[in-house]
C-alpha cells in the first residue's frame, strides 16, 4: 500500500505539472494589462519604531540633526578628493583628518562641554600612495580600469614600472595554486565578501601571503562585491615590499573575459611618499557629574573615501549624545560624561594610561559604524558570466548588528533590553574582540554595536546609505543605558571574575 501511494502521489504531481504549464501557456496568448510602477520613496519611509511611554525626553535625539553631523564630516572628505589627492579621505595625520579635530571640539564648546582638549597621537612612518596605474593587455587589445587602487601597506614600484605575465590564481587557496607557476608574475585572486570588502576570503584563507610566498611579484584581488566598487583591502600580513592592488567587479569581468582569450600582460606603476613624523589626536570633552566616577563614550574619526558609516555615523553618534546630555543640568548627571573622538592609534595610547584614565570609569561606549542601509544582492543581466556582475537592491532598513559587551549580566540586561527598545536588531553573535574598541575593550565595562554592510572599505561608503533611522536608534538606545547605568553602583556593573566571555551566558 505505501509503495502504491507514493506512486499516486507521483503521478498526480506529473498530472498537476502538466495543468500548471498549459495554464501558464494559455495566459502567455492573452493580451496582458500593464502593471503600473509603484516606487517607494525610502527616504521618508524608513522604519522607525515609534517611542514608548516614559521614553518621550529621548525623542531629543532625532536622526536627520544626527545626519547634519554625517554630512559635515564627509564633507571634510570630499573635499579631500577634489583637492587632487588619489589616495583620499580622513586619513590619519593630514589636513583633512585635522579638520575633523577641529569639528569635533568647535561643537563640544558650542554645547558648554569643559576641559575640551586635543592629546597627541604620534604616528609611524607612512609609505602614502599618490600616485598609480595598472593597465592589461592582451589579444584583443588593451584595457585600462576605473577602480584600481593600492592595497594598504604596498611598495612603490620604481622607474617607470612593471610589466607581468597575469595568472590567474582563484580564491587564493593551495589547491588554486597547484601546478601553478606564480614567480615574477602577477597574481589575480577572486574573494568572496564575507560578509563585506573588509572581512573577506582572501584575508581568511590566508591568500596573499600564500602567493607572496610563492614569489609572486605583484598582486591584484576582486572582493566580488556587486558593481564597480573602487576597494580598499589589507595586504598581506607581516609582508614587507609587496606590490598589490583590488580592482572592482565589472573591471575585473571585463580582465576575466581578456584572460579567456589567452595570455595578458599587466602594466603596474605605483608611486608613494614617506611621510614622517605624522601626528593625529585624541579630541576629548567633558560634562561634570555629581561623582568621581564617569562614562566615557568614544568614536573613532579617521577614514578613507567618504566613510560615512565607516565612521562619521559613530562620530556623529557621539556628538548628538554629547548634544542631547549637554541640555541637562550637571545636578542631574551622577556620573561625569567623557567624549573623545579618538586618532588612529588613539584606543592604544588610552589602554597605556589605564591605571588613572579608567580608575572610576563604570562603562565605556564606543559609537562605531552606527547605521547603514540594509542591501540585498540580487542576480546578474541574463547573459553575463559571473555572479558579481549582479547588483544590490537598496531596503528601507538599517543593518543587523554585531555586539560586544563585557561587563556583568546585569549589565548586559540593561542593554540588552534597551537595543532591543528602540528597534537595534543585533546578529546572534558576540564579537570575539572588542574590534573598534581596540586595546581598551577590557579596561572597563564596555558596549559596542557595529554594522558591517557588504561594501564596508569601499567608495559606496557614502551618507546617502546611512540612514537617520539607524542614528536615531542606536543614539537613543546609548542614552537610555547611560541613564540605567547611572542607576548601578559599580560593583553591579563591571563582570565578576572567571572565564565568561562577553553577552549573556
Amino acid at each position: 500500500m505505501k509503495t502504491v501511494h507514493v506512486l499516486s502521489c507521483a503521478v498526480l504531481l506529473i498530472v498537476f505539472g502538466g495543468l500548471m504549464v498549459e495554464a501558464q501557456r494559455g495566459r502567455g496568448n492573452e493580451p496582458q494589462p500593464e502593471v503600473k510602477d509603484h516606487r517607494i520613496d525610502l527616504e521618508s519611509s524608513f522604519v522607525r519604531p515609534p517611542l514608548r511611554a516614559g521614553d518621550e525626553a529621548y525623542g531629543r535625539i532625532n536622526g536627520e540633526r544626527v545626519k547634519q553631523f554625517v554630512n559635515e564630516i564627509t564633507a571634510i572628505s570630499r573635499k579631500d578628493r577634489d583637492r587632487g589627492n588619489k589616495y583620499w579621505g580622513r586619513v590619519a595625520g593630514t589636513d583633512a583628518d585635522k579638520e575633523v579635530h577641529d569639528l569635533v571640539a568647535a561643537k563640544f564648546r558650542e554645547w558648554g562641554l569643559q576641559d575640551v582638549h586635543f592629546e597627541p597621537v604620534a604616528l609611524g612612518p607612512q609609505n602614502v600612495p599618490t600616485d598609480w596605474e595598472l593597465a592589461a593587455s592582451g589579444s584583443s587589445g588593451t584595457l585600462t580600469f576605473k577602480t584600481i587602487f593600492p592595497m594598504q601597506g604596498a611598495a612603490p614600484i620604481p622607474g617607470a614600472g612593471l610589466d607581468l605575465d597575469l595568472v590567474w590564481a582563484g580564491y587564493g587557496t593551495e589547491l588554486d595554486f597547484a601546478g601553478r607557476d606564480v614567480k615574477g608574475k602577477a597574481v589575480f585572486i577572486q574573494a568572496m565578501p564575507w560578509p563585506n570588502g573588509f572581512q573577506q576570503t582572501a584575508r581568511f584563507y590566508g591568500s596573499l601571503e600564500r602567493a607572496v610566498a610563492k614569489g609572486a611579484a605583484a598582486l591584484l584581488v576582486n572582493v566580488a562585491i556587486p558593481g564597480n566598487l573602487t576597494q580598499s583591502v589589507g595586504g598581506p600580513g607581516g609582508t614587507t615590499g609587496f606590490t598589490g592592488f583590488t580592482i572592482g567587479s565589472e573591471d575585473a569581468a571585463q580582465l576575466k573575459a581578456l584572460m579567456e582569450k589567452g595570455p595578458v600582460k599587466v602594466h603596474a606603476r605605483l608611486s608613494t611618499e614617506r611621510r614622517t613624523g605624522l601626528m593625529d589626536a585624541n579630541v576629548w570633552g567633558t560634562l561634570p557629574g555629581t561623582t568621581n566616577e564617569d562614562i566615557i563614550i568614544m568614536a573613532q574619526h579617521d577614514a578613507r573615501f567618504e566613510g560615512a558609516f565607516s565612521n562619521a555615523s559613530g562620530v556623529a553618534t557621539m556628538l548628538g549624545l554629547a548634544e542631547y546630555f549637554a541640555k541637562i543640568p550637571a545636578a542631574n548627571r551622577r556620573r561625569t560624561l567623557r567624549f573623545v573622538s579618538t586618532a588612529a592609534g588613539g584606543a592604544q595610547l588610552m589602554h597605556q594610561n589605564r591605571g588613572t584614565l579608567f580608575a572610576n570609569t563604570a562603562l565605556i561606549i564606543n559609537c562605531q559604524h552606527t547605521s547603514a542601509m540594509q542591501f540585498i544582492q540580487y542576480e546578474p543581466p541574463e547573459g553575463t558570466k559571473y555572479p558579481e556582475q549582479g547588483g544590490l537592491y537598496k531596503t528601507q532598513t538599517v543593518n543587523a548588528r554585531q555586539y560586544w559587551i563585557y561587563g556583568s549580566d546585569k549589565l548586559a540586561r540593561i542593554i540588552f533590553d534597551s537595543l532591543a527598545q528602540f528597534g537595534v536588531a543585533l546578529w546572534d553573535y558576540a564579537m570575539n574582540d572588542g574590534s573598534g574598541l581596540g586595546a581598551v575593550a577590557r579596561d572597563a565595562p564596555s558596549l559596542q554595536t557595529l554594522v558591517t554592510p557588504v561594501y564596508f572599505s569601499s567608495d559606496y561608503d557614502r551618507p546617502e546609505f546611512v540612514p537617520p533611522s539607524g542614528l536615531e536608534m542606536v543614539g537613543r538606545a546609548y542614552a537610555k543605558i547611560v541613564d540605567q547605568v547611572n542607576g548601578l553602583s559599580r560593583a553591579e556593573i563591571v563582570q565578576a571574575p572567571g572565564p565568561k566571555g562577553p553577552g549573556l551566558p
